[in-house]
């Protein structure tokens, strides 16, 4: 009686040659896949951008409504001191910049509380943690007839950054657009000032 035997299969891998073909295609693959990822992530930022100026110029309107003013790009103790009813906002050196104006404005809730005027205005915006970035700095006590809290309940001087990771620009001492209110625009992906350039990625409100 013959006995059969299963056939063994020999076991064969790669060669080199057919190693080489799957990496140039694996390679080739990501050179086109890469760039579309990219330009994804970087059109949906331009697109959250775009809805957070859009948003900002809703609160810095009412703040407007509510003080008479657009929120300033400088608050320093050498500028003249904001009020309602009588009542001024303290004015910090630690506000220097037009972006930790932004923040401080629209990001705080003020408390007047005076013999004569009370009301509680902001906050007008509220702020994503990931987009601020606070200075290590306190801005100025309250007063009398005034309670100020800041972002997250703090005392604390914040800037407010875009999804690029670049501060937002803000003016309304000056604006050179919007020259009735005020301009607020980002650097865009490439995180440079080019405004009116062939090549600028500047997002803006204007």
């Amino acid at each position: 009686m013959n006995k059969t035997y299963p056939k063994k299969h020999s076991l064969r891998g790669f060669t080199l040659a057919e190693l080489l073909v799957v990496i140039v295609i694996m390679m080739f693959l990501a050179g086109i896949t890469i760039p579309i990822v990219s330009s994804i992530q970087s059109n949906s930022r331009k697109g959250i951008t775009s809805a957070q100026i859009s948003q900002m110029e809703l609160a810095i309107r009412q703040f407007e409504s509510d003080f008479g003013v657009f929120p300033p790009d400088d608050y320093r103790t050498s500028v003249t001191p904001l009020s309602l009813g009588g009542i001024s906002i303290p004015t910090d050196d630690d506000l220097d910049t037009a972006s930790k104006c932004l923040a401080f404005f629209l990001g705080c809730k003020f408390t007047f509380s005076s013999a004569s005027f009370n009301g509680v205005y902001g906050p007008y915006i509220e702020f994503k943690k990931s987009q601020i970035s606070g200075m290590g700095v306190n801005f100025a006590d309250d007063t009398a007839d005034l309670s100020i809290e800041g972002i997250n309940a703090t005392r604390e001087v914040f800037q407010y950054k875009d999804p690029f990771g670049s501060f937002y620009s803000y003016d309304s001492s000056s604006p050179s657009y919007n020259v009735a209110s005020f301009d607020i625009y980002s650097f865009g992906p490439d995180k440079i000032d080019s405004f009116g350039t062939e090549t600028s990625d500047d997002i803006t409100n204007w």
